[in-house]
């Protein structure tokens, strides 16, 4: 994520969100948007895929697996939203160590993009201007006081 801060992203790393035990392991604020990314590292025999129109991590359905993605995801938006009194729209999304997935390297689940970690950068990259340089600085701000650091 070194690349999106050189590209004047806020990068904050193990953020605790409020009433929770739960944390955020990097959230990531620019004009692309907001981000919580979540690192994933699974054993590189480990194979990701979809099958019948379903995404496996191994032998195991990927649902379960990303729902405490969208659960950080929300609750940082509800943070942000509170904080700025603007709605605040967080996308999710999962960097994945080590597993193999396809060739083509991004699957969805329940609205969570899964993708391998060198490439979450230029993901979001591509995501194009959503904020403008006043609001990104206001959700910088706001992430900074409304999400401490987790570790003690």
């Amino acid at each position: 994520l070194r690349r999106l801060e050189r590209a004047g992203y806020t990068v904050l790393h193990d953020r605790a969100l409020p009433a929770s035990r739960a944390n955020v392991d990097h959230l990531v604020i620019g004009p692309a948007g907001v981000f919580v990314v979540d690192s994933k590292k699974w054993d590189r025999r480990t194979r990701i895929s979809g099958v019948r129109g379903r995404i496996w991590i191994g032998k195991r359905p990927a649902g379960p697996v990303v729902a405490p993605v969208l659960f950080e995801a929300r609750t940082v938006g509800t943070a942000l939203t509170r904080a700025t009194g603007r709605r605040v729209d967080v996308v999710p999304v999962v960097a994945v160590h080590g597993a193999q997935m396809p060739r083509w390297g991004a699957l969805a689940v329940d609205g969570v993009t899964l993708l391998r970690a060198r490439r979450v950068p230029s993901w979001i990259l591509r995501h194009g201007r959503q904020l403008d340089v006043d609001t990104v600085g206001l959700l910088a701000a706001a992430a900074v006081s409304a999400l401490p650091p987790a570790a003690g």
